[in-house]
């Protein structure tokens, strides 16, 4: 076992690391929809979803860019801190760029033409700021990995400190600072320069010079594995819940605020607060009911999620839709993420997460922020957003996945008989 100083180091990585992007998800999406009157951009939902899937595109083409930058050139603490120094200064050029913009659409005499505008440059500063998101976000894992004698013990305790960092930012933010603002902009630039101050006191962690080619980056040899039933069922599954995903993801924010939640950054914390109970629970619960049902609790968690959301309860949601958000997350994305490690192949493993990253992180993500965009639009009018159709939508969608998991997934005896750790971000 690593001393714990070592663990300490890197719990302090992980902390930092989050809170750049636990900063701004968050209150993002409700700071681009308020009208300008109300101090924001007055963005459409389709323009908030393209906002968002700057971080899903970047993701389609990033194992591609890591593997040759952190596995055959450089040390992974140097680009770590060259990289978050860059963000640093990205995300405080969006910030001024917003809190300009804002005065401007506010006074303009086209404020959708503004809008409109200002999304057109704030669309390529968002996809360099998820470049350096994506690729740092790889990297903190990496660093933790190669430093960790038993990593398979020690990096879930450690990556807990990301969830927590993801917590404190957004309860500080909503309650010491101005969430409908460009102020958790600058609050992730200065915790970017931080974090790559920081970097520098990392421990020393070379590149690996492993050689691995476009193919294998890309998982083209785990390409083989859709002959597998089970595997092409959970993957289709995975790309389904990730698209289902985003409608919380991207809305939730303005959803709570619309219904009167007083601080709603820091009431949507109580995801991130199951999360951490359920992933530290989900080994033990997945020996104990296998892995097919750990699954399929998790989706069908998510139909009545979405169902408490469509009540627009604030006590229901606060005291039941939210925590179940978190439970949700670990059962399906979490286990799946071990499901896909172990059971492909030793000499497939790396290629077969990336086949799962791809498809849900990048196709999946993309897909949802389409489909949420276009049924917030379609439930928008005068009068405000009809919220009841639209949690109804991904309550459906969830419900009809959970059927077909159900009859289709085969469970792998191997996976709950031997769960890893596994962790995704938040």
């Amino acid at each position: 076992m690593e001393s714990g100083p070592l663990r300490a180091r890197l719990a302090v990585m992980m902390f930092l690391q989050y809170s750049v992007i636990g900063s701004w998800a968050v209150p993002l999406a409700t700071y681009l929809l308020a009208p300008p009157e109300q101090g924001g951009l007055g963005f459409t939902p389709a323009q908030t979803s393209g906002i968002y899937s700057a971080t899903a595109f970047v993701g389609l083409g990033a194992p591609l860019l890591l593997g040759l930058l952190a596995d055959r050139l450089f040390a992974a603490q140097r680009l770590l801190a060259v990289l978050h120094i860059v963000g640093a200064c990205i995300l405080f050029a969006v910030a001024r760029f917003c809190a300009n913009q804002q005065l401007r659409i506010r006074v303009a005499e086209d404020p959708a033409a503004a809008a409109d505008e200002t999304f057109a440059i704030l669309l390529p500063l968002m996809v360099a700021n998820a470049v350096v998101l994506i690729l740092t976000l790889a990297l903190s894992n990496v660093t933790g990995f190669r430093n960790l004698k038993e990593p398979k013990k020690s990096f879930g305790g450690i990556r807990l400190y990301g969830t927590l960092s993801w917590i404190v930012m957004n309860v500080l933010i909503d309650f010491f600072g101005d969430a409908l603002s460009p102020q958790p902009l600058y609050v992730a630039a200065a915790m970017s320069l931080v974090m790559g101050l920081y970097a520098l006191t990392l421990p020393h962690t070379p590149p690996a010079r492993l050689g691995k080619g476009i193919a294998v980056a890309l998982g083209v040899p785990a390409l083989k594995m859709f002959r597998d039933p089970g595997f092409r069922v959970l993957i289709l599954s995975a790309l389904c819940m990730a698209a289902i995903q985003q409608f919380y993801s991207v809305y939730c924010n303005p959803f709570l605020k619309d219904i009167g939640a007083a601080k709603p950054v820091a009431v949507q914390t109580l995801a991130q607060v199951t999360e951490v109970v359920c992933m530290i629970a989900f080994p033990f619960i997945l020996v104990r009911f296998g892995v097919k049902a750990v699954l399929a609790v998790g989706v069908f968690g998510w139909v009545v999620r979405n169902a408490v959301f469509a009540t627009a309860s604030l006590p229901a949601i606060a005291a039941f839709g939210l925590p179940l958000h978190g439970m949700c997350y670990t059962f399906f994305f979490v286990v799946a993420n071990v499901y896909v490690d172990r059971h492909a192949p030793p000499h497939l493993r790396a290629s077969a997460q990336g086949i799962y990253t791809f498809t849900s992180m990048g196709l999946g993500t993309l897909l949802g922020n389409f489909v949420s965009a276009e049924v917030m639009e379609a439930h928008r009018t005068p009068a405000g957003v009809d919220w009841f159709w639209f949690w109804m939508v991904p309550a459906v969608a969830a419900g009809v996945v959970f059927l077909a998991f159900v009859a289709l997934f085969k469970d792998d005896p191997a996976v709950s008989a031997a769960p890893e750790s596994a962790s995704r971000a938040p």
